[in-house]
Order: structure tokens, then C-alpha cells, then sequence
């Protein structure tokens, strides 16, 4: 068990199915930073500024250590840009805390799920960009990369599981 544990990729990669899964495999908390950022944003995000985002960011934290301070375990989090992946290791260094980097290996079939799926994440070139930089990038401290392109979402649960 640990006390956090972190899905990053990019849109697309199956963050969101690989969370819900774990939620309901672990019973844990699981938290989308995107769902704090939208207590500042409209609709469209048309007024997103770096301010917002990191208030958003900071409150987070707060929320994310006030979970650990009170004996949570299997904390899930997820939907940061790697920006703030890249932040987790500085704020949880003394916790038991785990990142899992899912990329897909295959820049057609990122576009694809992208163009398929129901979000509002529809800049396929950023995404395909930020997958090509996850992937290439050193790992981070305890960061594990899982190549998620073929994989059922079970295969990967199992993954991460046996990781945990």
C-alpha cells in the first residue's frame, strides 16, 4: 500500500479508466486536479490563467497531505499536466507515494482515442507531443512508465497492482 498514488500521461493515454478502476478496486479517494481547477474556470476555460492554476495546485497539496495526515491510504490522483508530475517528488518526498506514467507508443492510435472519446481535450498535436515527452523524458522519482497501447484496462490494473 501507499499513501499516494499518481496516473499521469497525456489525454488519451487511459488515465481516467485505470483511476476508476483502482477507486473501486482499492476503495480509495480519488481526486481529478482538473475537478479543483474548475472551481476558478468557466465553462470553456476561457479565463484559465497560471494564478488560477496555481491556487488550484496548491489547494491540492493541502487537500492531498490533510488525506495522508489522516491515516489514508491509496490516495488516487490524477489529470496533471507533467509540469506538475514533475512537482509531486518535491511535496511528497517523505510519503510512500508512486507514479505511474501510462503512454502509448503508437501516435495514430493516441489521435484516435482523442478523436473517439467524449472529453473536451481535443488538441490532438499537444497531446501527441506531450505522450512523445513522457515517454523520452528520464523517469522521475519513483515513477514507472507502462506502455498502455494494446493493453485491456484490466492488464494494466494488474500492472500497477503488482507495482504497488
Amino acid at each position: 500500500m501507499k499513501k499516494l498514488i499518481v496516473i499521469s500521461g497525456s489525454p488519451g493515454s487511459g488515465k481516467s479508466t485505470i483511476c476508476n478502476l483502482l477507486k473501486e478496486k482499492l476503495n480509495s479517494p480519488y481526486i481529478e486536479f482538473s475537478s479543483l481547477q474548475e472551481f476558478h474556470l468557466d465553462n470553456e476555460w476561457t479565463n484559465w490563467n497560471e494564478d488560477g492554476e496555481k491556487i488550484a495546485f496548491e489547494n491540492l497539496i493541502f487537500v492531498l497531505k490533510n488525506y495522508i495526515n489522516h491515516g489514508y491510504k491509496n490516495v488516487v490522483l490524477t489529470d496533471l499536466r507533467d509540469s506538475k508530475v514533475h512537482e509531486i517528488p518535491k511535496y511528497f518526498d517523505a510519503e510512500d507515494f508512486i507514479i505511474i506514467s501510462l503512454t502509448i507508443e503508437n501516435d495514430d492510435e493516441l489521435r484516435k482515442r482523442i478523436v473517439d472519446r467524449n472529453s473536451g481535450f481535443k488538441n490532438v498535436q499537444e497531446a501527441v507531443e506531450w505522450n512523445k515527452n513522457v515517454r523520452v523524458r528520464p523517469a522521475l522519482q519513483n515513477e514507472y512508465k507502462i506502455d498502455n497501447t494494446h493493453n485491456h484496462p484490466e492488464q494494466t490494473l494488474e500492472e500497477i497492482l503488482k507495482l504497488l
